[in-house]
């Protein structure tokens, strides 16, 4: 017989990594269209890498005031209501007549980002046991390596095909349909009512604030890193194996089905060695970016070698980070989470900013070896680090629980 609360809970997870899918896309659109909004809208790929800079801050000054805003709501509300405005954000996007006005649709996608990824880790976790929570967190952010294995590189091929503006209206109608499936999908999910209570909220120790701290820390140093480089990932690949669009959406795959590999090793392994696991994959990066420093501008196998690292890698370093905040914070997991997705949009617009300066003065052979400089940083702050990636959530009366897979739906 077929376990029916089983089925339903990985439907809703497979739900909401669609959802984690259309939300990376669309954050992640100009990278692989640099050359072609550059040259339409009239203005240099380093004004066009800025739009992931103000997508951040947008997120970053957002997500906090948001979060507080809308703690009483029913999760289920909280995640349709996000998909659809990102849905609504991108078909304003393949209307833009310029610059500032693409830059206003970003915003507007920008405003419930940081909802959607604060929220959608803790909801993840809350569908199953705390042991498979690791697992399920995975299951959701394959959604992501879906968006760099798929994603990424089909936005890239259509709006080369067919104008960048096609890519955004698809993303757009794909997001329309998810909200729809998520609204059908998920139980309501009320907020428990001690936790929205200023008088009977459980507090966080202030182990756990350090501990918050200390994984915030290597989040920023991580994803700084990673997007000085990854923002201009394109003109890296152009720099050794050519301009080709075919040799750029190509690499992007490569770039994502390595992201795939690696998301299926974090499902598999991250529970079971949190730590170790997350110390490798910065390690990884920090690698691989060395790598298309030295050796990919002279030959372009290197690049290949450096992208499956890359990808590989890099797609587990959120899974790991957002997997430890739900371990060692587990009294007010939203908050905890909102704090950590406004550190790592915070990081995505440093180093997307700093990479545009990098970029605009031509020093392209540069930047991959400051992002694997950075990235070490990160590995440092994770090893002396230990108690901010315990090996397993702290256990507390407060602790979240499964939500019943037949609840109120």
């Amino acid at each position: 017989m077929i376990d029916r609360a089983s089925t339903a809970t990985t439907l809703r997870l497979a739900t909401l990594a669609a959802a984690a899918f259309v939300y990376v896309t669309a954050e992640m659109l100009p990278v692989g269209l640099l050359t072609e909004i550059s040259s339409d809208l009239a203005v240099t790929e380093g004004r066009v890498g800025l739009l992931l800079t103000f997508y951040a801050y947008g997120v970053a000054a957002l997500t906090l005031p948001l979060i507080s805003a809308i703690k009483t709501w029913p999760r289920r509300r909280v995640v349709v209501l996000t998909v659809a405005v990102l849905a609504v954000s991108q078909l304003v996007a393949a209307l833009a007549v310029n610059y500032p006005m693409l830059v206003a649709a970003r915003l507007l996608c920008a405003g419930t980002h940081g909802v959607f990824w604060a929220v959608v880790a803790p909801v993840a976790a809350a569908l199953v046991p705390r042991a498979q929570q690791g697992k399920a967190i995975a299951t959701v952010y394959a959604g992501m390596s879906l968006a760099l294995v798929l994603g990424g590189p089909l936005s890239s091929a259509i709006g080369q095909s067919w104008g960048w503006r096609t890519a955004p209206a698809a993303i757009g109608l794909a997001a329309v349909l998810i909200a729809l499936a998520l609204h059908r999908a998920l139980p309501t999910m009320p907020v428990d009512a001690g936790e929205s209570s200023a008088v009977n909220k459980p507090r966080q120790t202030p182990a756990m604030r350090r501990a918050l701290a200390v994984i915030c820390t290597a989040t920023l140093l991580a994803a700084l890193g990673h997007f000085a480089a990854y923002t201009y990932f394109t003109l890296l690949v152009e720099q050794s194996l050519g301009s080709s669009g075919t040799v750029r959406t190509m690499m992007l795959l490569l770039y994502g089905t390595a992201g795939a590999l690696g998301v299926w090793a974090a499902a598999k392994f991250y529970d079971r060695r949190a730590r170790l696991f997350t110390l490798s994959s910065i390690a990884t990066v920090a690698g691989a970016l060395a790598v298309f420093w030295l050796l990919a501008p002279s030959v372009g196998f290197f690049a290949v070698l450096a992208t499956i690292l890359w990808g590989a890698a890099y797609t587990t370093i959120p899974i790991c980070l957002q997997s430890s905040v739900l371990r060692a914070v587990p009294i007010g997991t939203d908050q905890a989470s909102a704090v950590y997705v406004v550190v790592f949009q915070v990081a995505i617009a440093t180093g997307a900013l700093l990479g545009a300066g990098i970029v605009d003065n031509g020093g392209l052979t540069y930047i991959a070896g400051i992002g694997a400089a950075v990235m070490l940083g990160a590995f440092g702050v994770v090893l002396v680090g230990r108690r901010g990636f315990p090996r397993e959530q702290e256990r507390t009366p407060h602790s979240p629980d499964p939500v019943v897979a037949d609840r109120s739906n």
